[in-house]
Order: C-alpha cells, then sequence, then structure tokens
C-alpha cells in the first residue's frame, strides 16, 4: 500500500514526464517553481484565474492547468465538468481551504520533479 505522499509524488511525475522533451518544458519548470508560492500569497482561486488567462497563448500553462485538474480528480474533489474557476468560486470556505492545502501539497511535488527532469533553460516570465 502507497502512502498519500508516495501518489503524489508518482502522480506528480507522470505529469512532468509529458511534459518532459516538449518545446515548452523550460517554460513548465518556470512556472511549477512558480506555482506554490503564487497559491501561498495570492491564493488558489487568483492563481487559477491568471493561469487561465496565461493559458490562452501559453501551453505551458495550459497543461499545469490541465495538471491540476487531473490531481483534483483522483483525489475525488472535482467530478464535474465544470470549469475549475467556477468550481473553486462555489466551495465553502472550510472545503476551499482543504482543496488549496491539497492542491499546494501538489504543486510542491510538480516543483521538485520538473527541477529534477526538466533542464533549465533560463525561460518563463
Amino acid at each position: 500500500m502507497r502512502s498519500k505522499v508516495q501518489k503524489l509524488a508518482q502522480l506528480a511525475y507522470e505529469c512532468v514526464k509529458e511534459v518532459k522533451g516538449k518545446e515548452f518544458a523550460s517554460k513548465y519548470l518556470a512556472y511549477a517553481r512558480k506555482l506554490p508560492s503564487m497559491i501561498t500569497y495570492n491564493g488558489l482561486l487568483t492563481t487559477v484565474a491568471f493561469a487561465k488567462t496565461k493559458a490562452k497563448k501559453e501551453d505551458a500553462w495550459r497543461k499545469l492547468l490541465e495538471h491540476l485538474e487531473k490531481f483534483l480528480r483522483n483525489e475525488g474533489i472535482k467530478q464535474d465538468n465544470k470549469d475549475l474557476t467556477e468550481f473553486l468560486s462555489e466551495r465553502e470556505v472550510q472545503e476551499y481551504r482543504f482543496i488549496t492545502k491539497r492542491v499546494l501539497d501538489f504543486s510542491l511535488w510538480l516543483k521538485r520533479i520538473a527541477e529534477g527532469e526538466i533542464e533549465d533553460e533560463g525561460e518563463g516570465d
């Protein structure tokens, strides 16, 4: 039986593996590095809204959002087809805090694994 931490690490590894070798991989690395602090300082909902705006033009942000949704689905937190922003905005405070904590845990694993797996080319904004 695997622990929750192992499951987080495995999912993060699978997500990073999808990106590794793609032309936007170094940008994904840069954004994965920023994600935990963005969530901490701005909140999950604000961070998701920002990422959605950026995802219209950037594959790295689009993929990062896909990975967050994949995580929420794997955790059984999000099972509907609602937009992520809408889904988060409808949560009660306690549930929103719980989701934020779980996504923050996952984002830290994404960051760690991306740093180990993706070559840093100094891209990103």
